[in-house]
């Protein structure tokens, strides 16, 4: 039995995946914790599982 699909209801909405080891490298996240993050993720994630699963970034002050 086939049924017809209106294209008009379907969702065209997709997110977008990054490469969990091209974020790391670009992001300067050293091996280890580069190697966590893809043992948690896989080798592709979202932008927002990647960001919240980073380790946290140094603060840049100024020198006074």
């Amino acid at each position: 039995m086939t049924k017809h699909i209106d294209n008009r209801q379907t969702s065209h909405h997709t997110k977008p995946v990054y490469d969990v080891g091209e974020h790391c490298k670009k992001n300067n996240i050293d091996q280890a914790e580069a190697r966590k993050i893809s043992q948690m993720l896989g080798r592709f994630a979202s932008r927002h599982e990647l960001e919240i699963n980073a380790p946290p970034r140094k603060p840049k002050h100024r020198a006074s």
